[in-house]
C-alpha cells in the first residue's frame, strides 16, 4: 500500500512521553498498521502497532528541521514549514541570512495535504 493517507481507519499518533502529535497510523485490511508522517507520506509497509508507533516516535518532528523546497512556476524555492494541520501545511519562503535562515511570514502559502509540491531536495532527481 502506498499513496495518500486513507480517511477510514486512520488515527492520530501522539508520543507517549509528551503527547506531541507526530503522525498517523492506518489500520490496514490485513490487520497491520501503516505509519504516515504529518505530511501524509507513508513511512513504511504494514507492521505491528508497536513498530509503527516507534517509527513515528523516532521520526518525531524532525521534518521541521530539514531544508524544504516548494515547486513554484517550474522551479523550486526554499521554504520553512510553519504549521501542519490534518488537512493542510503552511510554508513561508526563506532567505539565507548572516546568522540563520529567516522566513518571510508575510508571504506564507497554505497547501492542501497531501501535496507533491514539497521536497527535501532542491534539484529534481537528487
Amino acid at each position: 500500500m502506498t499513496g495518500p493517507l486513507p480517511p477510514e481507519n486512520t488515527f492520530d499518533h501522539r508520543r507517549s512521553h509528551d503527547g506531541e502529535h507526530v503522525g498517523y497510523i492506518h489500520l490496514a485490511d490485513d490487520g497491520g498498521f501503516v505509519p504516515f508522517d504529518l505530511l501524509h507520506r507513508q513511512c513504511g509497509e504494514a507492521m505491528e502497532l508497536d513498530e509503527a508507533e516507534n517509527l513515528l516516535d523516532e521520526l518525531g518532528l524532525r521534518m521541521f528541521t530539514e531544508d524544504w523546497w516548494l515547486d513554484v512556476d517550474g522551479g523550486r524555492m526554499p521554504v520553512l514549514i510553519q504549521e501542519v494541520r490534518r488537512g493542510s501545511v503552511r510554508v513561508a519562503p526563506t532567505t539565507e541570512g548572516a546568522i540563520a535562515k529567516s522566513a518571510d511570514l508575510r508571504r506564507s502559502i497554505d497547501l492542501p495535504l497531501p501535496t507533491d509540491r514539497l521536497h527535501t531536495t532542491e534539484f529534481p532527481g537528487q
